[in-house]
């Protein structure tokens, strides 16, 4: 051999024999020493063949001319007398004098062995490594590159020439910053020196965990190191960027989600079984005069919204996988006005049981208002509904009456101009007259009544002291030719029509004065008092009173108790009037029949509706 060739024989990392025709080992090299145990107590392989089998020339004859690029199974014996198997290369040797030879290139260990062997596993170890997705390294304690695999090299793209036994790390960080790897570091930058530098902490730094950094055009490894018993550091690079991208996708339908509960109108709350905040959206942090971050971890009984009403949902024992869903309406305050929230709970099971609920909080104050005024409509078309029948039957009853007697007489005037008597002319006319001046003031009334509106449009305190002036000043003459006394005591305000509530207390006060006793005079009093529902209004006197039998119709229209005109005068709309009035303003008109004697009737106000920012009133 010449000198190089024997140099690169002698330094191979594996074994190799030179074998003569009889599979005797003519000469071997250091590898191949250790492997089959001859480099022990200047030990030398022995006369007989190396290889096991019947006829070992042959098998060596026939591999050799199946080319050296293939590996064959061997059967061979160790110095110490057992057998191991190991692939390898044949390789004819040109011919001399001694006979055939032929090179053998042992290459991976099948079975069997010792610690001679220990090359042969090395390559088929890294053969195995080869086929790993994941880098893999080796770094000594100076933390110079000893094995890697495929997988590591390839993964520097243009830098992987930098990847070679014996670089060192800081080498390869530097190669891959010079090639682009780490987007956006340029080589020779502050930010280029603070990634070799963290790249190499990674790197030291072996209970960690590891880290991720990116890598590459849209690609992201995970580094790993661990420490061997030996003091190399084994290093393991995977590529997470699937995992990464799938990330960036669930992030961003976490900001979308988060995005959407932000801007729903509803408050969100979710808590777990232990009534811990985990979630408040910004609408129900506003509510309870705190932020999102501020609510996370809190116990919900202290930053609950209405703690008291809202009790129900907070009872963990009220849920069950057959009823995870509970609902709750209430009214609270705020800012003065009163709102109406409906709250939705949905609770969510694991295999432990209740795990988390999710509550929905949706302001229907709006819906309760557009409620409550539908009720109001309802009612009111009720109340017309009851006014248009009493008004027919007013049309079919109460104006026949006088259009009969104007028929009637008109008749009999008639059958006596033809026969020339006059004598009773005068009478007849005079019925006619007052048949039709009672069908005027029946008409009169009907259209009074049928004016009055249920509703006020715009409602305003009104001074009851100044309503009462205003309807004694229209009484005046009334009170001065019975001789009667009205007693005013001190009366609040309350919210309503002033000429509405005027038309009220004439009509209540002119009663007092007409049902009188005879040849007594009447005596009114008029005084106020704070009661149960509202404002109380009252209005008594010691006249003849009303027989308490008869208190469901004095408030229809027509219901005259007193058929006699010529000593109570009227039509029967007056307290129908009064009522209708009385609930244009959402109050109550009732006779007290505990009183006695004489007549007493309570007209409550609600109380007056606090006045809201915008200056206008409304009825409570």
């Amino acid at each position: 051999m010449t000198g190089f060739a024997a140099a690169l024989y002698e330094n191979l990392p594996f074994p190799v024999l030179i074998l003569d025709g009889e599979a005797s080992v003519v000469s071997h090299n250091e590898a191949a020493a250790r492997t089959f145990g001859w480099n022990r107590d200047g030990r030398k392989p022995g006369a007989c063949a190396v290889i096991e089998g019947a006829n070992p020339a042959a098998l060596l004859a026939r591999h050799a001319l199946e080319g050296r690029e293939n590996a064959h199974a061997f059967s061979f014996r160790h110095d110490n007398g057992t057998l191991f198997e190991a692939t390898a290369h044949v390789i004819a040797v040109p011919d001399d004098a001694s006979g055939a030879r032929y090179a053998l290139l042992l290459r991976s260990l099948l079975s069997g062995g010792s610690h001679g062997e220990q090359i042969l596993l090395g390559q088929r170890i890294a053969a195995a490594l080869d086929t790993m997705n994941e880098g893999f390294a080796i770094f000594d304690e100076e933390e110079r590159l000893i094995m890697f695999n495929r997988s590591y090299k390839e993964r520097c793209g243009e830098a992987r020439d930098a990847v070679r036994v014996g670089a060192t790390l800081e080498s390869i960080a530097r190669a891959n910053i010079r090639v682009g790897m780490f987007p956006g570091i340029e080589e020779g930058t502050p930010e280029a020196e603070a990634m070799v530098r963290e790249r190499l902490e990674s790197h030291r730094n072996t209970g960690s965990g590891g880290s991720v950094f990116e890598f590459g055009k849209d690609r992201w490894i995970r580094g790993e190191s661990h420490v061997a018993e030996t003091g190399d550091i084994v290093a393991l690079r995977v590529d997470v960027s699937e995992l990464k991208r799938t990330e960036a996708a669930l992030e961003e339908k976490r900001r979308e989600y988060l995005s959407l509960l932000q801007i729903l109108p509803d408050m969100i709350l979710r808590f777990d079984r232990n009534l811990t905040v985990r979630f408040a959206n910004d609408k129900y942090a506003a509510h309870v005069g705190s932020t999102t971050d501020e609510l996370i971890g809190r116990h919900l009984p202290e930053v609950a919204c209405a703690p008291e009403q809202t009790a129900p949902l907070m009872d963990i024992s009220a849920y069950s996988r057959e009823k995870p869903v509970q609902t709750l309406e209430i009214c609270m305050d705020h800012d003065g006005q009163p709102m109406w929230m409906l709250w939705t709970a949905v609770a969510i099971f694991d295999e432990d049981g209740l795990s988390e609920i999710v509550s929905v909080g949706r302001d229907i104050t709006e819906a309760k208002r557009q409620q409550q005024q539908v009720e109001a409509q309802t009612n009111e078309l009720r109340r017309k509904n009851e006014a248009l029948d009493q008004f027919t039957a007013t049309v079919s009853h109460d104006l026949k009456a006088p259009l009969r007697h104007l028929s009637m007489f008109a008749e009999m005037i008639s059958e006596d101009l033809h026969r020339g008597e006059f004598s009773e002319l005068p009478h007849y006319a005079d019925h006619v007259r007052k048949s039709a001046a009672r069908m005027r003031r029946i008409i009169d009334s009907l259209l009074e009544f049928s004016q009055i509106a249920y509703r006020i449009n715009s409602p305003k305190p009104v001074a009851l002291s100044g309503v009462v002036r205003d309807a004694l000043a229209l009484l005046e003459s009334h009170v001065q030719e019975c001789g009667g006394t009205v007693d005013v005591q001190p009366l609040p305000e309350v919210m309503g029509d002033p000429e509405l509530l005027k038309r009220l207390v004439q009509n209540l006060i002119g009663n007092a004065l007409k049902y009188r006793r005879p040849s007594e005079a009447p005596a009114v009093r008029i005084y106020s008092r704070q009661g149960p529902q509202g404002i109380d209004f009252i209005v008594e006197d010691d006249g003849i009173g009303i027989d308490p039998q008869h208190v469901g119709r004095i408030f229809e229209v027509f219901q005259r108790l007193h058929r006699d005109e010529t000593v109570y005068q009227g039509t029967g709309v007056g307290l129908a009037l009064a009522r209708r009035i009385v609930e244009s303003h959402n109050g109550v008109i009732a006779l007290d029949t505990s009183y006695g004697p004489g007549a007493r009737f309570v007209v409550t106000f609600p109380q007056p509706m606090k006045s809201r920012g915008d200056g206008r009133g409304g009825l409570a």
